[in-house]
């Protein structure tokens, strides 16, 4: 995806996000602010120039979908485009410093997704304020590398 389509569906992810109780909703809560922090990072690293800012969507790591002119879509083969977390696929380095925060802030949300979806680890409202600092360490970056 593009810097433009990372940035519409963030704000539509808050939107919803906002919506949602953090603990009665925490898996739908939780996928959304893990969502909207992975675009919130695509579009960072769109933004540095460090993967590609094409519309296209990333399946694996090197396997896009591409638009194509009928309207239909097809595989294509291509450089580093979209990540899906943090680390995978990996980002050339260096990174400027302010996306190393966000990848940090990210990482603090990622760190609690198999313990609390998996079932072994019931969240609470400690989990719940640490993914909200880390968010809002997200949208601050976000902000600043894209509107300021």
């Amino acid at each position: 995806m593009n810097i433009a389509s990372h940035l519409d569906k963030f704000e539509r992810l808050c939107h919803l996000r906002d919506r949602l109780h953090p603990l009665e909703d925490f898996e739908l809560w939780y996928w959304t602010t893990l969502t909207a922090g992975t675009n919130a990072y695509n579009a960072c690293l769109h933004d540095a120039g460090l993967t590609r800012d094409d519309r296209v969507f990333s399946t694996i790591p090197g396997v896009h979908v591409a638009p194509q002119p009928d309207g239909t879509y097809r595989r294509i083969l291509c450089g580093l485009g979209d990540v899906s977390h943090v680390g995978w696929p990996p980002v050339p380095r260096p990174v400027p410093a302010d996306i190393e925060t966000l990848e940090s802030a990210l990482e603090t949300v990622e760190h609690h997704r198999d313990p609390c979806l998996r079932g072994y680890h019931i969240p609470n409202q400690h989990i719940v304020d640490e993914c909200e600092h880390a968010f809002s360490q997200i949208r601050a970056m976000l902000a600043a590398r894209t509107r300021g």
